[in-house]
């Protein structure tokens, strides 16, 4: 017989159902079956995984999500402080959070990342060709900003 509850054993053993003996080896069989009948955690969404790094990234979350703990505080941390060292560190995270993103394919206990492949391939990508257009963008920018400016001068000399 193996009982799950040990208020029912305690009372079997009351009513004298149950010798000592048997209670205290039906009581160690239910400590060591609760002890060690935890469940493994589910496969996270990898679809979540890339959609929290894109958006909440240089925070953390996608790894606190994965269970990497101690990588998610660290770049949580290196975040929240980037200020006093002008933003450098910030620059770094989100290097690592986009490495991250394109890479990571388990979560912190070896489990592969549940979804649709394509999806999740589809997502690296649009990930990838939206930092590609953003720094074509900015480089156009910049170039726009200083590209005019000895103009205005030699037109306000004549």
């Amino acid at each position: 017989m193996a009982y799950i509850n040990p208020d029912k054993l305690k009372e079997l053993k009351d009513k004298g159902i149950l010798s000592e003996e048997d209670f205290l080896e039906h009581k160690k069989n239910l400590a060591f079956r609760i002890l060690h009948n935890h469940k493994e955690a589910s496969a996270r969404s990898g679809v979540l995984y890339i959609l929290l790094a894109f958006f909440l990234g240089t925070l953390g979350l996608h790894n606190f999500y994965a269970g990497y703990f101690w990588r998610g505080l660290f770049q949580l941390l290196l975040t929240l402080f980037s200020w006093a060292f002008m933003f450098i560190p910030l620059l770094f995270v989100a290097f690592w959070v986009f490495l991250e993103l394109l890479f990571v394919n388990k979560s912190a206990n070896g489990k592969a990342f549940r979804g649709n492949g394509k999806l999740i391939l589809l997502l690296r990508f649009i990930a990838v060709l939206w930092l590609g257009i953003a720094f074509s963008y900015s480089k156009m920018f910049y170039e726009i900003d200083y590209e005019g400016e000895g103009d205005v001068e030699e037109a306000e000399m004549l």
